[in-house]
């Protein structure tokens, strides 16, 4: 069986409430203030935490904007 990686090209829909989005947005600038650092941790993740801050933060615009 071949292992899947950071890099699949498997893509799943996630129907979350705007408080879910929050919340997680929240929890990853947590994740990223406390982030230990290379070599504890793989730099790739500081990487993908920073992307999803990203996205969870224009989700959470584009809610305000919709919704004032």
């Amino acid at each position: 069986m071949e292992e899947i990686g950071w890099e699949s090209e498997y893509d799943y829909n996630l129907f979350l409430k705007i408080e879910d989005v929050r919340m997680m947005y929240d929890h990853i600038c947590y994740s990223l203030q406390m982030w230990p650092g290379s070599p504890a941790r793989p730099a790739e993740e500081q990487e993908y935490l920073l992307k999803l801050k990203m996205q969870l933060f224009a989700m959470l615009a584009d809610y305000t904007l919709e919704n004032g």
